[in-house]
């Protein structure tokens, strides 16, 4: 009698092992996100179940951490989309130095481009000879292939622009204004005039003169006439074009 007393309870130990293992194993396998309540036959032990509502509660804060960081991310996100880049910052007007009028500087609106006349203008003339022949021979000869070969010793840089481009134009006038630059003088070629490399801009000029006054900037004229007959006449006839091109504005 003793005897199957003691092996019913060792099966009944071990049954009850099994099943509290498989309640332990079903736990292990019940996902975290899970609509239902507690896994099955928790509610037949009364310490795991004291223990679940803990449970529940780390992985209810866990997903409250999760939703908030995802939240901030986004939040993030469209912080950085609406934060334009910004551009390189330029010096204010108000903080340059005063224009000094007693520095000049030569201005020459004559050269092109493709874009805006058709064609390289000034960027392409003939390559400068050397005063010595003999030398001459041992350089490269013809006219400068723009925009990479150009007619000037150092490259712009605004490359190989159009003297008819209104941003070039604004570009000038602000870099002579932030270099204390107070007077403009435009080389000037009568209408229908030109050199032998360019075209006529006389029509460019009071553009040019809108754009200066724009900056404070006073305005004087170099006669870059190519009349050969230098008599009082033509030079009367020039001035007189000058003006009539200034009153036109």
């Amino acid at each position: 009698m003793a005897k199957f007393r003691r092996r019913t309870c060792i099966i009944l130990s071990l049954f009850i092992l099994f099943i509290f293992s498989l309640m332990m194993g079903l736990k292990m396998l019940r996902p975290n996100k899970a609509a239902f309540g507690d896994p099955f036959g928790l509610d037949l032990l009364p310490e795991v179940r004291q223990r679940t509502p803990h449970l529940v509660k780390n992985v209810d804060s866990q997903r409250s951490d999760k939703i908030n960081s995802e939240t901030n991310i986004k939040n993030l996100k469209s912080v950085e989309i609406s934060v334009k880049p910004s551009k390189a910052s330029e010096p204010y007007l108000e903080e340059l130095p005063p224009l000094n009028y007693y520095l000049h500087i030569f201005y020459y609106s004559w050269y092109g481009n493709p874009q805006f006349d058709g064609k390289y203008i000034h960027w392409n003339h003939p390559i400068l000879k050397h005063w010595d022949p003999r030398i001459t021979k041992d350089y490269p000869q013809g006219k400068h292939n723009p925009p990479d070969d150009i007619g000037s010793s150092f490259y712009p840089e605004l490359g190989s622009y159009s003297s008819r481009d209104p941003s070039v134009i604004e570009t000038h006038m602000k870099q002579m204004y932030s270099a204390s630059i107070g007077v403009l003088a435009l080389s000037w070629y009568p209408p229908d005039s030109s050199d032998e490399n360019g075209a006529p801009t006389d029509d460019l000029v009071p553009a040019i003169l809108d754009k200066a006054h724009k900056y404070n900037l006073k305005s004087a004229s170099t006669q870059s006439s190519v009349i050969q007959q230098r008599s009082l006449f033509t030079s009367n006839h020039i001035k007189i074009e000058m003006i009539k091109t200034c009153t036109k504005m």
